[in-house]
C-alpha cells in the first residue's frame, strides 16, 4: 500500500495539513515541526507528487547547481564532488530534485531559461559567472555563490571557506617549527581561491617571498619544485595549492636527496584521501567541502522561503599536523 500524507502526519505527530503546508512551503511552520516531517518523510520513503506540489505552491520541487564546463578542475575533482553530494542531501531531505546545468555562456545562456522557464526556484551558482550584466537579469530570485566570487562581494550572497586564513595558518605552523625560508607552490595564480591562498600567504610570510605557479599537475608541480630547490639558497618549506602540487614536490625532494621534514617542510591545502598515506604523512590545512555545500545548500533554502536577504559566510578551514613538518630540533 502506497504512503499516504495522513502517515507521515501520524508518525510526526501533526495534522495532515501541517504536512501539506510544510511540503508546498506556504505557511509559517516552525524549525522543530519542519524538520519532524522531513524525518518522517524520510523513514517512510514518502515522496510527494511533484506535479500537484507545483500547481498548489507555484513552487517547481526543484534547484539548479550551475557549473562551468570551461573549468574542468573546479568541477570534476573530488571536492566539487562532496559538495555537491551535501547539496544533494539536503534538498531530498526537503523533497527537492537538483538539477545541474552548464553556465559557461557569457550571456547567462542556461541559467536564464532555468528562471524564465521556471524549471528551478533557486539557483547555486559558480563564482565565474557573478557578472553585473547576469546579476542584473537574476534580480529578486533566490541564489547563492558556492564561493567567493571576485565582484559583487557585498551584494551577492555566497559561501566560502577561509582560504586566506588557511594560508596564514600554514606559514605561521611553518615559522614555529623554525623553518625560514617558505615558498608557495602549485595552482593557477588568477584563480579565486588561489588568489585568496597567496593572499594570506603574502600577509604572513617573513621572509623571501617565493610564488611559484604550475599547470595544476604533479608533474608540473614536480618540475617547477625541481628547478626551485637546484637553487644554491632553495626554500626550506612550501605550502602547496592542494596534494597534487604536494605529491610532485616530494618526487622533487626524494629525487634530490632532501629529507622531508627535516630538510624540507610541507603543508598541503585539501585533505585528499591519500595525504595521510603519503611517505611522510602530509600536513594539510583541511577544507571541508561537505560543509560548503550543506551551507550553501541550506541558504539558499532560507532565501526560496524569503526568509533573509544578501547573505556572506565565510567557513574556517582546520590544521592537521602530521609527519611533513615534524622537523627534529636544530
Amino acid at each position: 500500500m502506497a504512503v499516504t500524507i495522513h502517515d507521515v502526519a501520524k508518525l510526526a505527530g501533526v495534522n495532515s495539513s501541517t504536512v501539506s503546508r510544510v511540503i508546498n512551503g506556504k505557511a509559517t511552520i516552525t524549525p522543530d515541526t519542519k524538520e519532524r516531517v522531513y524525518a518522517a518523510m524520510r523513514e517512510l520513503d514518502y515522496h510527494p507528487n511533484s506535479l500537484a506540489r507545483s500547481l498548489a505552491s507555484g513552487l517547481s520541487g526543484a534547484i539548479g547547481v550551475v557549473v562551468d564546463a570551461r573549468d574542468a578542475e573546479a568541477f570534476s575533482n573530488w571536492f566539487f564532488g562532496r559538495s555537491l553530494f551535501a547539496i544533494e542531501k539536503v534538498a531530498q531531505a526537503r523533497g527537492y530534485q537538483v538539477i545541474i546545468a552548464n553556465g559557461a555562456q557569457s550571456k547567462g545562456g542556461n541559467i536564464e531559461t532555468l528562471m524564465k522557464e521556471h524549471k528551478v526556484d533557486g539557483l547555486i551558482l559558480p563564482p565565474t559567472t557573478v557578472k553585473p550584466a547576469l546579476m542584473e537579469a537574476i534580480g529578486d530570485f533566490p541564489y547563492v555563490v558556492l564561493g567567493t566570487p571576485d565582484t559583487l562581494r557585498g551584494d551577492t550572497s555566497w559561501v566560502d571557506n577561509n582560504n586566506e586564513q588557511g594560508a596564514e595558518m600554514a606559514v605561521r605552523h611553518l615559522q614555529e617549527m623554525a623553518y625560514s625560508n617558505i615558498a608557495y607552490l602549485g595552482g593557477y595564480q588568477k584563480r579565486g581561491f588561489t588568489k585568496r591562498r597567496v593572499k594570506g600567504y603574502q600577509r604572513t610570510n617573513t621572509g623571501r617571498e617565493t610564488i611559484l605557479a604550475t599547470d595544476g599537475t604533479s608533474e608540473n608541480a614536480y618540475a617547477v619544485a625541481m628547478e626551485a630547490l637546484k637553487q644554491p639558497e632553495h626554500p626550506d618549506a612550501f605550502v602547496c595549492n592542494d596534494n597534487l602540487a604536494a605529491f610532485g614536490l616530494l618526487k622533487a625532494c626524494r629525487a634530490l636527496k632532501l629529507d622531508v621534514p627535516n630538510d624540507v617542510g610541507i603543508v598541503a591545502f585539501d585533505n585528499y584521501p591519500l595525504a595521510e598515506y603519503t611517505d611522510p604523512q602530509l600536513t594539510i590545512i583541511d577544507i571541508d567541502t561537505a560543509m560548503l555545500g550543506e551551507q550553501t545548500a541550506q541558504l539558499l533554502f532560507r532565501r526560496i522561503e524569503n526568509k533573509v536577504g544578501n547573505q556572506q559566510i565565510m567557513l574556517s578551514t582546520t590544521l592537521v599536523k602530521r609527519a611533513s613538518t615534524e622537523r627534529k630540533a636544530r
